[in-house]
């Protein structure tokens, strides 16, 4: 995967459509996990982890994702 390639086209995506700072940061936060992991095409992340790197709670996180996973965007 090309981290640099993917930001760049989140960023551009955003550009046209509205996600709230949760969904924003969930999937950025899901892509460092996944860099730190060497990009493998599953991997786990902790709600813990990912609520402590995000600053949102358990549910906060839950409601991130659903609105990433409605919206199609991959990385969740």
């Amino acid at each position: 995967m090309d981290y640099i390639k993917e930001l760049n086209a989140f960023k551009d995506w955003l550009l046209m459509n509205d996600l709230p700072t949760g969904a924003i940061t969930l999937w950025h936060t899901l892509m460092a996990v996944n860099n730190a992991t060497g990009w493998k095409e599953r991997f786990n992340a902790p709600s813990s982890t990912v609520g402590q790197l995000m600053g949102l709670s358990k549910q906060g996180i839950l409601d991130a994702r659903k609105i990433l996973m409605e919206e199609g965007v991959n990385s969740v």
